[in-house]
């Protein structure tokens, strides 16, 4: 084997690790694991022999033995990998043309075919370069989604457009070394890129803004229609005191004949009767609504009485405890309310399910934080927790089951929230601290 070909497989052997690299660098998952990295080590070399002959065949069989290697390997979503390494062959691409306008104008190589020491020092340039590129992502990205709520949303557009992006760039590199590689064709194809990847993004972020602007329209919609069925919820009640309180005056009257006739036994009876059977409509759950009130945070409050409005008319029990005002909840409005729909929702499935039990909700604020509590009656024979919060798992069929794996990616997301999650006594409960 020449020295060339022992250069190009090289080259081949270590784009494909440093490529996968990236990607897991991009995706969070430092780590690798033993088996993975051992396939990743031995397909590797056999790619480059196979690219050494076949350049365009074998550079889709190493993006595709990666993508299997990701498949296999990645606990994520087969388009959230497939949109991960793409962009990792983004970086890698723009780095190594970067490191090759170096060779060209730095270190005056302007042959793109180069020896062996220079090709080990592009090799290290582009590498260098891209790892450095996918590090700060891996570092910057936990702040964008922190200050960017709805990015995760976007997620799997954000693949589609890394996937695009990926075919065009590639599109471009075959049709370079068709019409003869140099020196103006790698410059022209890296302006073109750095170009189209920030048109690309600069779109994406004019789609997502837009997007923003028309969700959070429908958030303040809903919003106001489920503050509109609250209110109307607190009209009502308002109307059924008022005509207790007129009832009541007049029982309390015919209570009087009694005790000034000494009638115990008709007072007994009258009790059971007419007061006992009164006391019981305060119990009801259109008047447990009225504790609400006590949440002067808008989306909590919304979210809450939209809910328990919904849970009531669904002939559940609830009961719900807002001791003291709740003012500030140091928390990112859209992820509480996804939190809060998610725990909901669950509850109020289960019980429909069950037919009985109750739904209980406690608020509650202290100098450090704002406590939630959401516990319901649940099945005998539920899943284990750990089982629950697997994505894609569900107890409701198909295509269910990202609810408590959507709480868990937002809780960790977040510094300042702890949840604990237990199934005691068939009754499961959520308990979310809020750090203010």
């Amino acid at each position: 084997m020449e020295t060339s070909e022992l250069v190009t497989i090289t080259l081949i052997f270590f784009q494909m690790i440093f490529s996968y690299t990236v990607f897991k660098l991009l995706i969070g998952e430092v780590k690798f694991k033993k088996l993975e990295l051992l396939f990743l080590l031995t397909s590797a070399p056999f790619i480059g022999v196979f690219f050494l002959y076949k350049n365009i065949i074998g550079t889709i069989v190493m993006i595709l033995s990666m993508l299997v290697l990701g498949m296999i390997f990645v606990n994520a979503r087969k388009l959230y990998i497939t949109g991960a390494l793409s962009y990792s062959l983004i970086i890698m691409i723009i780095s190594d043309h970067i490191s090759g306008l170096a060779d060209a104008y730095i270190w005056n190589n302007s042959e793109v075919i180069i020896k062996a020491w220079d090709t080990l020092l592009h090799t290290i340039v582009g590498i260098g370069l891209a790892v450095g590129i996918a590090l700060l992502i891996a570092k910057v990205n936990p702040s964008v989604e922190k200050k960017v709520p709805f990015l995760s949303e976007f997620y799997p557009i954000i693949s589609i457009m890394g996937i695009f992006m990926m075919v065009i760039y590639y599109s471009s590199i075959f049709l370079g070394k068709y019409l003869g590689n140099n020196v103006e064709i790698i410059t022209l194809n890296l302006v073109f890129f750095i170009l189209y990847f920030f048109i690309s993004i600069v779109a994406f972020l004019m789609y997502a803004s837009s997007t923003k602007n028309k969700y959070e329209t429908q958030q303040k919609e809903l919003e106001y229609l489920s503050n509109q069925r609250y209110m109307d919820v607190m009209e009502s009640q308002f109307k059924e005191i008022s005509k207790f309180r007129h009832d009541y005056k007049n029982i309390l009257t015919s209570m009087e004949n009694f005790i000034v006739e000494r009638d115990m036994d008709g007072l007994d009876e009258y009790y059971r009767s007419m007061l006992k059977t009164s006391s019981r409509v305060i119990e009801q759950n259109n008047y447990k609504l009225e504790k609400l009130s006590n949440i002067q945070v808008r989306e909590l409050k919304s979210i809450l009485a939209s809910k328990l409005i919904t849970a009531q008319e669904k002939d559940i029990d609830v009961r719900i405890e807002v001791t003291e005002m709740i003012d500030n909840v140091n928390m990112d409005a859209v992820s509480l309310v996804r939190l809060m729909g998610i725990f909901l929702d669950n509850a109020i499935e289960e019980l429909e399910y069950l037919g009985e039990g109750i739904l209980s909700v406690a608020v509650y604020q202290d100098k450090q934080a704002v406590h939630l509590i959401i516990q319901n009656s649940c099945r005998e024979d539920l899943p284990k927790l750990h089982q629950l919060k697997t994505r894609g798992f569900s107890t409701k069929g198909t295509n269910r089951g990202n609810g408590l794996s959507n709480v868990q990616e937002i809780v960790t997301e977040a510094a300042n929230i702890r949840l604990a999650t237990t199934i005691e006594h068939q009754l499961f409960t959520q308990k979310m601290v809020i750090e203010q």
